[in-house]
């Protein structure tokens, strides 16, 4: 009995580490995010860099706990993950473009670090384990063979997720996608209804699809997408190589496009039970819109606008979702 005493204390002492990096964590985050005196690019890139350390850290020692505090263990990684996501947000709107896209970069991986480790440490069920591992190995097979391997996407890292679809109508509701990473890709002639509060969405190569979207905690991923409607509210918005696509958009930091054409800009006016529920759960301000701020990436000039994007004429937005 006496003999288990030093292991007792050091994993006690462990968890007490953990706890505490926890809480230096958020403490770094919430002091940034609620004294915005500090706007400049270096403290930014200072404190951004801080943050990121220690979640990197703390993914790495995940390896040393115990099964049963692993859960919450990463439930804490992910809420820190989403201040570090609301910090960078809040700060585009000092930020040179070149930092917000490297630091964009740098959070992309940083989440698929995270759930690359859980569903390692977590797996959800013992047949995506197999999986994984026959997957795994033929990655391992091929990068021997010399064939360069792709990596893997936020697609497939994404807890819900409606890919390779044709000509319907989807939806998923409340607890479904509720802080949940959502993925919508290939999919064609489609009419898909995300009625809850995702953390994030990724959206990739859609065709002619309409897309109404609840408010998400951070960030809405767009790429390769082309005809499309989107009805969406996020803390920020990245659209990337799409075309004539039109957006009813509430977004409380700014929208940033890269690689587009034919983009239109509309307000946010979706409407369903429990939104303002939502709204909350998103930690959303339903008051604050900054629709009509798009950044073009593609576009320099400060003195022209940019003519990748434009207002969509009021006469021209629909003003009702139902019976869609």
């Amino acid at each position: 009995m006496d003999s288990d005493l030093p292991l007792a204390v050091a994993e006690k002492l462990k968890k007490r580490e953990f706890e505490r990096q926890a809480e230096v964590t958020k403490r770094k985050l919430e002091l940034d995010s609620a004294t915005p005196a500090q706007e400049n690019a270096d403290y930014f890139s200072t404190k951004f860099g801080e943050v990121k350390s220690l979640l990197e850290k703390r993914i790495q020692t995940c390896e040393s706990l115990p099964q049963s505090e692993l859960t919450s263990e990463f439930d804490a990684i992910n809420e820190s993950f989403r201040l570090l996501q609301k910090y960078m947000a809040d700060s585009t709107m000092f930020l040179p473009k070149y930092d917000v896209k490297i630091a964009q970069e740098a959070l992309n991986q940083l989440q698929v670090n995270i759930q690359e480790k859980k569903d390692i440490l977590l797996p959800k069920k013992k047949f995506a384990f197999r999986s994984k591992k026959k997957l795994a190995e033929k990655v391992e097979k091929r990068e021997k063979n010399g064939v360069s391997v792709k990596k893997v996407s936020h697609v497939e890292l994404a807890d819900c997720k409606l890919v390779d679809l044709s000509k319907q109508t989807l939806q998923m509701d409340g607890s479904e996608i509720e802080q949940k990473d959502v993925a919508l890709a290939r999919l064609s002639n489609c009419f898909v209804r995300l009625f809850g509060a995702p953390s994030t969405v990724h959206i990739k190569d859609l065709n002619d699809c309409t897309i109404l979207c609840g408010p998400v905690s951070s960030s809405i991923f767009i790429s390769d997408c082309t005809n499309c409607v989107f009805v969406i509210a996020c803390q920020q918005l990245r659209t990337h190589t799409s075309k004539d696509c039109t957006f009813y958009l509430h977004v409380t930091s700014r929208a940033i496009i890269e690689d587009c054409t034919s983009l239109e800009f509309a307000p946010y006016n979706l409407e369903y039970p429990n939104l303002d529920k939502h709204f909350e759960k998103a930690r959303l301000d339903p008051t604050l819109n900054n629709w009509s701020d798009v950044d073009d990436f593609n576009w320099l000039a400060s003195d022209a606008h940019s003519p990748n994007w434009s207002i969509l004429p009021e006469e021209k937005r629909k003003q009702s979702w139902h019976g869609n």
